[in-house]
């Protein structure tokens, strides 16, 4: 036995001898080798061997010991799991003999983890599924999981959106407690404007149209447009669920979680059930509805002279698509279409909302950021939901109509809100920060035109029109593009650097994203002289990661989708363009379908030093690339030929064309 002063003395010891050690704690980030890092709350990164490795999942919290390599590098062994976040998995279902696996798929973490027998769903190879995390590798290195669906195999039709629906946990179906609720309300009558608690105005008689495409059925927006002595005045009908769905009511809590509409190549997940998206809310012709109009002066040189939000309800009075408004305003012959109204009927209206449109493009291009949008594709399927062709969709003079009608109304809404301090933002800040230096600095060289204090907006889009009145425009714009930080929502009024505007708030889309029916509602709360509800960080975060979600899900779906589409057409070339230059090759866009694969340079091979290798060299700061000492550059036209589909990675490998 050890008396109390040896027992003092051996935990004194110990204390010591961990105290000599370098405990830290930090995050686990995963490569795509089977080796991983340990990122450090102190700011270091340590190394992870593969064994380690095995032992825990990207973004575990772990305590560590650190240590130096003979390189002097920094070097980390397992002590102990702090927390781990990865409950969720989504993979393959894969048979190697008596074992069953899981293959999973998620960012950086493609490893196999065992399910039990009871936990296997009579799966059978190759299947998609989702499992639940059992056991956590950290004390063995053996992980163990339970499949919690069986989305189907390659040949169950529509596989691509059943799966990426359950890989990014969006919601398919909508609970019985939000279909009910959604029934409950449709059997409501539409408040009479006396009704309403809000002093509304009857717009019923203003000749609002909408313009969308041909089978759109969620409308929620229409135009009318009155010439003035000097300019326009500009109605635009907003869809107004708000009045309906009151906050954090079942409505308003399911349309929250989705945050937004999710646009696949079939069919959308719509944010809120069908009957009120398409019946309901939306702007049909002919019924009346309650809507949040903006009104706005313009003149004639597209400044904006006086804007109002005002509660009404509107009747739309003709549904239009983007092909029959451009046909008749360039004077081409169009097809009738029974779902469609008849735009000549209308043209009047048309002629002023284009007239008004080029003005405020005008004014735009002056005093804001106009940039040139890439082209969009449009993918159709077959019954079976695989890819049959892919269409490029002409921007043309009805797309303009209507985005600089969204424009100025978005751009007013968020000038009304941050008066108010109440709503969600739409935040750009411009330059990442820890790139600011490295743009300016190459900007001002290539440009002979001192460039400096991008942070601020005015700043910025002083250099972005310097920028478009150069002599090579477009690789300039290009090469700034990659130092730009993704958007943010925001509960402050902060300025979008990317289009230029002080604020930015949607409103004009209430019945597809939930930020703008936040917005609808809290303009409606300020004119009814109320105090707008704000949502607290852990909800912004919430929609910040659904948004996140839903469109990671539309991507992969198309990936999976083209990737299929394309294992037929290996050994043909195609035009492109350059989009990406890295280290390990380039990016190519393909100009007839958007299609984007790389083609990776090949790299010397110690076993085979007389193998052909490419030579090549970049520069991150400048984002220049140099292959086999000929430049290449963002946006350059190249010829490739389509080597191989990787139908696991959904990925496309390309040669330069000979």
């Amino acid at each position: 036995m050890f008396s109390n002063d040896q027992l003092s003395k051996l935990t004194q010891l110990k204390q010591n001898i961990r105290s000599s050690r370098d405990i830290a704690q930090g995050t686990i980030r995963a490569t795509t080798g089977r080796f991983g890092f340990v990122v450090l709350d102190d700011g270091r990164d340590a190394y992870l061997n593969p064994d380690q490795m095995e032992r825990v999942f990207p973004g575990d919290r772990v305590e560590v010991e650190v240590t130096k390599n003979k390189k002097e590098q920094y070097e980390a062994k397992l002590e102990k799991l702090l927390e781990s976040s990865v409950t969720f998995l989504s993979g393959r279902y894969r048979v190697r003999g008596k074992g069953h696996f899981i293959a999973t798929d998620l960012t950086n973490f493609d490893r196999w983890i065992f399910i039990p027998p009871k936990f296997r769903m009579k799966c059978t190879e190759g299947c998609y599924i989702t499992a639940k995390v059992t056991q956590h590798p950290f004390k063995d290195g053996r992980a163990q999981a339970k499949i919690t669906q069986n989305v189907g195999d390659d040949n169950t039709p529509y596989i691509e959106k059943l799966y990426s629906v359950c890989k990014h946990r969006l919601d398919n179906e909508f609970s019985d407690d939000v279909t009910e609720a959604a029934k409950a309300l449709i059997a409501q009558p539409l408040q009479t404007l006396e009704q309403n608690s809000l002093e509304t105005t009857d717009l019923r008689g203003v000749e609002f149209v909408t313009i969308d495409s041909a089978a759109t059925r969620d409308m929620d927006d229409a135009l009318a447009i009155t010439p003035t002595d000097n300019g326009w005045f500009l109605s635009v009908a907003i869809a107004g669920p708000s009045a309906d769905i009151n906050l954090n009511s079942t409505l308003d809590k399911a349309a929250r979680k989705r945050t937004q509409t999710t646009y696949f190549a079939d069919k959308p997940l719509t944010m809120f059930p069908e009957e009120l998206s398409i019946e309901r809310f939306s702007l049909k012709v002919g019924e009346e509805r309650k809507s949040l109009v903006f009104q706005c002066e313009i003149d004639s040189d597209g400044k904006i002279n006086h804007f109002s939000f005002v509660p009404a309800i509107v009747k739309s009075h003709a549904k239009l698509s983007y092909v029959q408004v451009a046909a008749l305003l360039n004077d081409q012959e169009y097809k009738a279409n029974p779902t469609l109204s008849d735009p000549a009927e209308y043209k009047a209206t048309l002629e002023q909302l284009q007239a008004c449109a080029k003005a405020l493009h005008s004014y735009r291009q002056a005093h804001h950021i106009v940039i040139e949008n890439r082209p969009d594709f449009a993918l159709y399927l077959n019954n079976k939901g695989k890819l049959e062709n892919i269409e490029k969709i002409e921007r043309n003079c009805a797309h303009s109509i209507v985005e600089e009608a969204m424009l100025v109304t978005n751009r007013c809404a968020g000038d009304f809100l941050a008066e108010h301090k109440a709503g969600l933002f739409v935040h750009h800040r411009g330059y990442r920060e820890e790139r600011r230096q490295d743009i300016e600095t190459l900007l001002s060289e290539k440009t002979q035109t001192e460039i400096n204090k991008t942070e601020e907006l005015d700043s910025y889009i002083k250099t972005i029109k310097t920028l478009q009145q150069h002599d090579d425009a477009k690789t300039l714009l290009s090469i700034q593009q990659r130092f730009l930080e993704a958007s943010q929502l925001s509960t402050e009024a902060k300025p979008h650097f990317g289009l230029g505007f002080a604020h930015y708030a949607t409103v004009t889309s209430p019945i597809r994203r939930y930020q703008d029916l936040h917005n609808q509602r809290a303009i409606y709360q300020i004119l009814a002289k109320q105090a707008p509800a704000p949502l607290n960080s852990q909800q912004l975060q919430q929609m910040q990661d659904n948004i996140k979600e839903s469109r990671n899900a539309s991507i992969f779906m198309e990936k999976w989708l083209i990737c299929d589409y394309m294992n037929n057409k290996v050994g043909e070339s195609f035009n492109g363009t350059v989009s990406l230059l890295t280290n390990q090759g380039i990016g190519v866009r393909l100009d007839d379908s958007g299609i984007e694969g790389f083609v990776a340079a090949k790299r010397a091979d110690k076993k085979k030093p007389d193998a052909p290798f490419d030579k090549i060299s970049f520069n991150n700061q400048r984002m220049e690339l140099s292959w086999n000492e000929t430049p290449i550059q963002l946006d350059q036209p190249i010829r490739v030929t389509l080597v191989r589909c990787d139908n696991e990675k959904k990925k496309l490998e390309f040669s330069f064309s000979e």
